[in-house]
């Protein structure tokens, strides 16, 4: 009897973990291929499973994809009535999470950038949102230092800082370089890993947007290796 019961749950568990590998491959692939505007049916996915087995492993992911759903639609579909929705989802699912003391800390960098599209989605807010902000995105690197979410979305606010209010991208580059280099000590599957892409690519317009061209096209090269079915990357390298 035992057996049995051992059997079953290391088979549920196998299943559990290739469902998610099968999910970040599809989630890499969409990235990879500009269509994060279809993000919504990822969600509806993960949510079905956690109504059906639930796991904080899984609901952190719904989160985080969540947040580059509610990112696309932010500079891409300002109007959509789906922003409201998502903040508002994205703010439970950080609210459930925070009870759990594996993912607390964890989820300081994404309050960062919670707050962050508070902000931008009602720009009468900013002078709430942005200063919580940023205090989240530091307090994250003070308390998680080895988690590659608190540098990757740290530089995401140094970017968009020095993009829109001017200045040097150099803390933004500095932030996205110890991201990578954490993803790369602590994870596998690296060509099935969206976020770690998509931080790849945030380091490659940093460098780009700092007039460090040569730079850019190292990072744009290193992420066709990884994925080259991310053809826009010919598009945006630069001729030296």
């Amino acid at each position: 009897m035992k057996y049995i019961v051992t059997v079953f749950f290391c088979t549920f568990f196998v299943l559990i973990h290739a469902q998610t590998n099968t999910l970040d491959c599809d989630l890499t692939q969409s990235y990879t291929q500009q269509t994060i505007g279809t993000w919504g049916k990822y969600i509806s996915q993960v949510t079905t499973q956690l109504q059906q087995n639930y796991s904080p492993e899984l609901q952190f992911k719904r989160m985080m994809i969540r947040h580059m759903y509610i990112a696309h639609l932010l500079f891409n579909d300002s109007d959509s009535k789906e922003i409201d929705i998502q903040l508002n989802g994205m703010k439970k699912d950080l609210e459930e999470l925070e009870k759990n003391p594996q993912f607390a800390e964890k989820c300081l960098a994404f309050r960062a950038a919670y707050n962050s599209y508070c902000a931008v989605n009602s720009p009468a807010t900013a002078v709430y949102y942005l200063p919580k902000s940023f205090s989240y995105a530091k307090d994250a690197i003070t308390k998680q230092p080895q988690s590659p979410y608190s540098w990757s979305e740290y530089g995401n606010l140094q970017y968009c800082y020095a993009l829109f209010l001017g200045g040097s991208f150099s803390d933004a580059i500095k932030a996205y370089k110890k991201s990578i280099e954490l993803i790369e000590k602590q994870q596998k599957n690296l060509s099935c890993n969206w976020y770690y892409i998509h931080t790849l690519l945030f380091l490659a317009k940093s460098y780009e947007d700092n007039k460090q061209y040569t730079e850019a096209n190292t990072v744009y090269d290193k992420i066709l290796q990884i994925t080259p079915q991310f053809t826009a990357i010919h598009r945006w390298k630069h001729k030296l």
